[in-house]
């Protein structure tokens, strides 16, 4: 498929997508459905194979002002990060903003969604905490075309960026589906004791000098 039909059924998806979604939008990115034929036409999708997919998953959601970010998982990268986050549903990441300054998030994996919010919000508000950024899982495409795609909805981009939204996420995968890396999530999740946020803030080569050794 050329590029340009490719963006030219990219636009038509996000256009059937608005209207559905107007009326409740009220200005925010709300989360999506959690049906993946609800945010876009399934006979515009459908009739393609993988890589056509996901240039026009990609191409959909590539405008910047849209509040939301976008991703395409092979099938066996989903299923592991699957199988993980069901053993250790829960974790913290950080986004840097400079060395020694950076905001952590709570990450909570309740499949096919992954909920995204502020340590601060989470420490006053706990599971009832408000996302700032909610990513959605699409499983309808990995029997076929071996590939899920997932959506992130940005709810407040004052709080998380798209630049940010785009950060968590790739550290999201990559802490759920790398060993090494998934040995801080399986001690946070069961081990608190041998969980070394240090260690783990170290291991994403930012500059922690100053945080506390404790």
């Amino acid at each position: 498929m050329q590029h340009a039909a490719r963006g030219k059924a990219a636009q038509a998806m996000w256009q059937a997508y608005v209207q559905q979604r107007r009326a409740a939008s009220m200005g925010l990115s709300l989360p999506s459905s959690k049906s993946l034929w609800d945010v876009v036409n399934r006979r515009l999708l459908e009739p393609h194979g993988a890589e056509a997919v996901r240039d026009i998953w990609m191409e959909f959601h590539k405008d910047p002002f849209r509040n939301c970010i976008a991703t395409v998982l092979p099938a066996a990268r989903y299923l592991k990060f699957a199988e993980n986050a069901g053993k250790s549903p829960m974790f913290i990441l950080p986004v840097f903003k400079g060395p020694n300054a950076f905001e952590n998030f709570m990450v909570q994996c309740q499949l096919p969604l992954v909920l995204f919010t502020t340590l601060e919000e989470y420490k006053q508000r706990g599971s009832s905490a408000q996302p700032h950024m909610v990513l959605t899982h699409y499983t309808e495409m990995i029997s076929d075309k071996h590939v899920v795609l997932v959506r992130g909805d940005i709810i407040h981009p004052t709080v998380c960026s798209r630049l940010e939204a785009e950060t968590l996420t790739r550290l999201l995968y990559d802490f759920y589906t790398i060993d090494n890396k998934y040995s801080f999530v399986d001690a946070f999740n069961h081990r608190q004791s041998e969980f070394d946020y240090k260690r783990m803030m170290d291991s994403l080569a930012h500059d922690t000098s100053q945080l506390p050794h404790d």
